[in-house]
């Protein structure tokens, strides 16, 4: 009776293992996957900001040439 519950114990721990190891690989890869997604946004966001900023800061200088001469 002793050897069934060691073996009971033991089979229960190895799949509470299993599942605790799958879990955390999957939440690694989730926030892996969430940050990669962040940083991209972010870096395409901040792309596009500069480039308006750019493009209005041109028409500005050009505005201001064209009145100035």
């Amino acid at each position: 009776m002793t050897a069934v519950f060691f073996a009971a114990t033991f089979f229960l721990s190895a799949v509470f293992f299993a599942a605790t190891f799958f879990l955390s690989t999957v939440f690694f890869a989730a926030t892996f996957f969430l940050a990669t997604v962040f940083f991209a946004v972010t870096f395409f966001l901040a792309a596009v900001f500069f480039a308006v900023t750019f493009f209005l800061l041109e028409v500005f200088l050009l505005t201001m040439a064209i009145f100035l001469l």
